[in-house]
């Protein structure tokens, strides 16, 4: 660097020296020394920390992301193929030479034994179906027999029970909607033959109806084949019990289905009386039909999907055997069944105590033109005695009932409360009859 002396020159002649060769050290004072600020180890560590951690954490959620997308990739790029299992020939004719023998499935002793037991299951099914199906028929109802001919003019065709033989007649228990209002009903044995049937009577409360063929209008081959219902005890049944359902469970005939029994508790009220339900986990239908059958082949059931729960329509629902003895022997005897005309509950001593009714038999409805309404029993009247039968519950008032006759006055006494609490009332009840 040279420097410019800006200073005049002095006006005397003086002799001008030679210039000296300059050190740069004599310019030590311009010059620029930069130092490198001292590094903050503190501060480096931090940051190396942090850089080291987030490399950590990438690296962690890398590998989870790959772990659980790369199955999907490879699940991608295997589903791209399809492959279609080449069939085994077992027409086509092969020589010894040529023909490889078929490898034996590979089974263990145990899944053996367990698939032997599986089909011996099914097998032990339709043998305990196998007896009872021979007391099942087909019963259908014809409006005219021209429309029959024609194949029109035909209700739905249901199952029915042959309940019944006195020896000239066979007895086939039913519902009445199949056979209501119709002008011909056909009867069709298991073996195929037809037979006309003549309506006998009917029960408004369950909805069962009996019907009667002559005997000498079936063929004795078709006898050598059918058989009367055996009919087993529906007390014993119980949650849990096994049994299978025939007839039209599923509303179409000739069916075979098999559960159990999942509840026993249930009822259902109906004039003068009430049922108890058998509620199966077997797929039905709301117009199915049949028996329910034990293992031991005895009936323990009517199929009354009318009676099922609202919830339940699609199971298979049934009255007790064991409550409908009476009904199907009355039914097939055309005897009078003896009525009041009240649908209502029990009242036990629990629920007497809770509520502060009597024990009885509380109504809750009166049949319109019904003996029990033209005596004056009311709904909320307690029944509490019939003629000399003490009364407390359903069954006992239905049992009352068939002591009774038809057209004779009985004495009918029933609690109603008042402004002072319940008194008792006694009605002269003339039970009507079916």
């Amino acid at each position: 660097m040279v420097l410019k002396n800006n200073r005049s020159p002095k006006k005397e002649n003086r002799q001008e020296e030679p210039r000296k060769e300059q050190d740069p050290k004599d310019y030590y004072f311009l010059r620029e020394v930069i130092k490198e600020k001292p590094l903050d180890k503190k501060k480096l560590a931090v940051r190396a920390g942090g850089i080291a951690a987030g490399a950590v954490l990438f690296g962690v959620v890398a590998a989870f992301v790959f772990a659980k997308t790369e199955p999907l990739f490879r699940e991608e790029e295997t589903s791209l193929r399809v492959s279609i299992p080449e069939e085994e020939p077992t027409a086509t004719p092969t020589s010894e030479a040529t023909q490889s023998p078929t490898p034996e499935p590979e089974t263990s002793a145990d899944e053996a034994l367990e698939l032997d037991d599986f089909q011996n299951m099914f097998d032990r099914v339709m043998d305990v179906a196998e007896e009872p199906e021979k007391s099942l028929v087909s019963v259908q109802g014809f409006t005219s027999g021209e429309e029959w001919l024609a194949g029109g003019g035909s209700q739905e065709a249901i199952s029915g029970l042959l309940a019944a033989d006195n020896g000239k007649e066979y007895f086939i228990l039913t519902e009445y909607r199949v056979v209501a209002d119709v002008d011909r009903i056909l009867v069709t044995f298991q073996d195929g033959s037809t037979v006309d049937a003549n309506f006998q009577k009917q029960d408004p409360s369950t909805g069962l109806a009996v019907l009667k063929i002559a005997k000498e209008d079936v063929d004795n081959e078709t006898k050598d084949q059918i058989e009367v219902a055996e009919l087993g005890s529906s007390y014993s049944v119980s949650r849990g019990t096994p049994v299978l359902a025939l007839g039209s469970p599923a509303g179409y005939g000739d069916s075979v289905a098999w559960g159990m029994v999942t509840s026993v508790t249930n009822t259902k009220a109906t004039v003068d009386a009430e049922y108890h339900l058998l509620t199966t986990d077997i797929m039905g239908d709301s117009q199915g039909s049949g028996i329910l059958v034990n293992l031991d082949g005895e009936i323990v059931g009517i199929i009354a999907q009318s009676f099922a729960i609202e919830d339940n329509k699609n199971v298979v629902t049934a009255l007790p055997i064991s409550e409908l003895r009476d009904l199907i022997e009355k039914l097939s005897n055309n005897e009078d069944l003896i009525y009041l005309g009240v649908t209502g509950q029990d009242i036990g001593s629990e629920l007497s105590e809770k509520t502060g009714i009597p024990k009885g038999v509380y109504v809750n409805a009166v049949s319109e033109d019904s003996p029990a309404m033209e005596a004056g029993i009311q709904n909320g009247d307690v029944i509490v005695r019939i003629g000399s039968s003490e009364i407390s519950t359903l069954k006992q008032l239905k049992s009352a009932l068939d002591n009774c006759e038809p057209g004779r006055r009985v004495e009918v006494a029933a609690m109603r409360k008042g402004a002072e609490g319940y008194v008792e009332i006694v009605f002269d009840v003339t039970p009507g009859a079916l």
